[in-house]
């Protein structure tokens, strides 16, 4: 999605109505607003050479992050061509015509870093794809789902954990932002093969093959972006995600007295243990897409009451506690572009958006991305660090303390209600400062939970302050969060339009 947008203690649920099954009215294990813990992650960037590796994921940790997630195209390891190789056996870790050792690296070097690996597949070799008309996008075009399926037998036992001295990777990403012809095509040419039933097929072949390989794989599916039209009659379309999602999941949507009620579309069955969606947003936090249908960062609470529709008319098989994840989302800062995020408000708005996805139901926030890629030759600004000469010399964002320690204040008429979580996510005892004249005072000692979640309310002080949170040992603070909300003057905008 990076290609195309730049990026209330009220949460407005959405009411779900579903229509009783045959065999009556169940309980099932659902996605509830507020609750639960709240891990992060960042994405990491492959375009540094090698021997940056080892900063790159040492400072993902050090940012607070339990995961990184690795881009691994299909097409990259398998081999090139048109036609399968003779004698190539797809499903063999093994196999001398696969090309792993890149990725053997990163996987060697995230979980030295104490780093959860999730491994995000996209893109199909030639061979693995349909017949061309010549115009689609290399990769994307009609993926066979049992070629797929063998390749991630190969991928899951290379990542067992028993398997030459590799670590283990438990986490899969199944392809990227498949509501869009770039990465999936066609989205709509025929019913045969139209985008969400074909990714469908590649889902439950992927959980299929992993699940396989170990039960305990998670097998994470949708990885949407967040915008895309109304209709998608053309084979070119980007198809709206939560009109994706529907269709991947099998319920219907209809306005009934200005209320969405979901029902049973379909009969079949989808296999996959986390949904997760790239939320980006023309705007802070709250902000929601001007057309339903498609999803940005104020628009999550709608995804998760479609994923709680599919599971109460159990359209969902997974043997975990289904989770709904953000494994991609940023804001560019300014500086160094001029055109993004100034960056005061953009750390206000990091703190903001873990604490709003928190409250939607969202269990992992992954960020794009540690540091700022070239200005004059790239489109990504999002990073944690300023880029230096190389990353020895980068210097941390002040959206870095924000990230890795999260705190809010909101106030009402009486009371200020304030949020937050620790910077290692565990428990333990935190101060709640607020500034008087020039000087910090202590208001308040909470305790964090088990997840490392603390939030309270205090009496609403006199007059505007700037509030801040502090680890009881003094080992780290948040950045101060004002309960006056700021009038930001950036309004949003497409790549290369402001």
């Amino acid at each position: 999605m990076r290609q195309l947008v730049r990026g209330c203690f009220i949460l407005l649920a959405a009411t779900v109505v579903l229509t009783a099954s045959a065999s009556g009215a169940r309980k099932v294990a659902t996605i509830k607003a507020a609750s639960g813990a709240l891990e992060t992650g960042v994405g990491f960037d492959d375009k540094l050479p090698s021997a940056g590796y080892t900063t790159q994921f040492e400072r993902i940790r050090a940012a607070g992050a339990k995961y990184v997630q690795i881009r691994m195209y299909w097409s990259t390891v398998a081999p090139p061509g048109s036609k399968k190789p003779s004698g190539f056996q797809p499903a063999d870790p093994a196999d001398p015509k696969y090309r792993w050792s890149g990725y053997d690296n990163m996987v060697q070097e995230a979980a030295a870093a104490g780093l959860k690996p999730i491994l995000a597949i996209t893109k199909a070799p030639r061979w693995a794809e349909g017949s061309f008309s010549g115009s689609e996008d290399d990769g994307a075009f009609k993926p066979s789902p049992s070629a797929f399926a063998q390749f991630l037998t190969a991928a899951g036992q290379r990542y067992s954990g028993s398997f030459q001295g590799l670590p283990r990777v438990q986490y899969w990403a199944i392809w990227n932002e498949p509501n869009y012809s770039f990465y999936l095509s066609p989205q709509n040419a025929s019913k045969k093969s139209f985008a969400p039933v074909s990714y469908r097929s590649m889902l439950n072949a992927a959980a299929d093959a992993l699940h396989a390989v170990n039960s305990g794989n998670i097998v994470i599916g949708g990885e949407t972006g967040p915008f895309g039209v109304a209709s998608t009659s053309g084979a070119n379309s980007n198809t709206m995600p939560l009109v994706f999602m529907e269709k991947v999941l099998c319920v219907g949507e209809k306005r009934v007295r200005n209320k969405i009620v979901y029902r049973s579309a379909c009969n079949t069955k989808t296999k996959v243990d986390v949904w997760s969606h790239h939320p980006y947003t023309q705007g802070g936090p709250t902000t929601k897409a001007k057309v339903h249908g498609n999803a940005s960062l104020g628009n999550m609470s709608e995804m998760r009451a479609v994923l709680n529709a599919a599971l109460t008319v159990n359209h969902v098989v997974s043997r975990q506690k289904v989770r709904l994840w953000v494994t991609e989302i940023s804001w560019d800062s300014k500086p160094p572009d001029p055109k993004a995020v100034p960056i005061a408000l953009e750390t206000r708005w990091v703190a903001e958006m873990l604490y709003r996805m928190w409250g939607s139901g969202v269990s992992l926030v992954n960020w794009y991305i540690l540091r700022d890629q070239p200005l004059e030759s790239s489109l990504y600004q999002s990073g944690l660090y300023y880029a230096g000469s190389s990353i020895s010399s980068d210097r941390a964002k002040s959206v870095l303390r924000a990230f890795r320690f999260p705190f809010v204040a909101f106030q009402n008429k009486t009371v200020v209600q304030l949020w937050g979580r620790t910077p290692t996510s565990s428990a333990g005892n935190v101060l709640i400062e607020r500034k008087s004249g020039s000087k910090w005072k202590r208001v308040k000692t909470l305790k964090a939970n088990g997840s490392g979640i603390f939030k309270a309310s205090i009496p609403k002080p006199a007059s505007t302050v700037l509030f801040r949170a502090r680890l009881a040992n003094g080992s780290d603070q948040s950045a101060e969060f004002s309960l006056k909300t700021p009038k930001h003057p950036w309004k949003g905008c497409v790549w290369g339009t402001c």
